[in-house]
């Protein structure tokens, strides 16, 4: 068994893919607020950490429609990739 459950994923029947939100950040990129969500997956060995983007929509967060999904394989490049990916969408608008 390992320390965390969800590696152990495979032990119990049905259970497909194992996912665990690690961290969330918040940023400001011109005045508009991002929410990214660090995602560690147990199950799929090519994403091993992928982060989700939310745009900060009035009082709601909506996920960023069409997003990349900035993928690497540790959790910083992760975040930094999402983190220029911002930056760069925000200089090209």
């Amino acid at each position: 068994m390992a320390s965390n459950p969800l590696e152990d994923f495979r032990c119990i029947a049905g259970i497909d893919e194992a996912w665990e939100l690690i961290k969330t950040g918040l940023i400001a990129v011109r005045g508009k607020m991002y929410k990214l969500e660090l995602w560690h997956s147990y199950s799929n060995p090519d994403i091993r950490y992928y982060v989700s983007i939310h745009v900060l929509q009035g009082e709601t967060w909506k996920r960023m429609p069409d997003q990349p999904f900035p993928t690497a394989p540790n959790p910083d490049a992760a975040i930094r990739a999402a983190m220029a990916l911002l930056v760069d969408r925000e200089t090209a608008a």
